[in-house]
């Protein structure tokens, strides 16, 4: 990267490293509130609050490392610095593009129905279920070639790990991590509202008399 544009990046730098500090204290409260609510349903044998906070937990870490990457591509000085981030950013985008569809698969659904949860949250449910289907159709191939031959380095043939490597654009995986963000932000924001709704006194009596009853 020229200096030039080095130059030119610093205002905006200086902002986004602002405003990411605050993100990254927002998150860590967050990490740590979820962490305890899914200690505690355990604890107690809540086993559908158990799984709802543990799906939150796990796309909220999920968009943790998204941030992440994206903050390290974007402050990166090198080739290889973009590179090196761009990569370890296509790997998580090819694995959490098949994991989060089965983080809420059935079994999340499930608990949802059986917390007394409506149609209405379903069908929220099923608009990020696709974006993350079509997200996982249209990248998988570009994804996993990355991941395969230079990410995770699965592949043995070095000197076609070079040439991957090489014609590597590490915009192109920035971009994809922009797409994938949406969807996944999405999502947070509807585990958020579906903790705030597990919190009521009516689900928790619920909850705790399907405990008593299986015993």
């Amino acid at each position: 990267m020229n200096w030039l544009l080095r130059l030119f990046l610093i205002p905006g730098r200086v902002r986004h490293r602002w405003e990411n500090r605050k993100r990254i204290k927002i998150t860590r409260g967050l990490i740590e509130t979820l962490r305890s609510h899914c200690q505690d349903a355990e604890k107690y044998g809540f086993k559908n609050h158990a799984v709802v906070y543990n799906a939150a937990l796990f796309v909220v870490l999920l968009e943790q490392d998204l941030s992440a990457y994206s903050a390290a591509l974007y402050y990166a000085n090198t080739k290889w610095h973009q590179q090196f981030a761009a990569r370890g950013m296509a790997v998580l985008l090819y694995e959490a593009a098949e994991d989060v569809p089965a983080v809420i698969g059935r079994d999340y659904r499930d608990a949802l129905r059986s917390l007394g949860l409506g149609d209405s949250w379903i069908q929220a449910l099923n608009v990020s279920a696709t974006d993350f289907n079509k997200f996982r159709q249209e990248h998988a191939a570009f994804l996993k070639r990355i991941r395969n031959y230079v990410g995770a380095h699965r592949e043995k043939n070095a000197l076609a790990q070079l040439e991957v490597h090489e014609s590597l654009d590490h915009m192109e995986v920035f971009r994809l991590g922009a797409q994938f963000s949406e969807p996944l932000r999405s999502l947070v924001n509807f585990k958020m509202a579906l903790t705030q709704y597990l919190k009521h006194p009516g689900v928790l009596l619920r909850e705790a008399l399907k405990t008593t009853e299986g015993k």
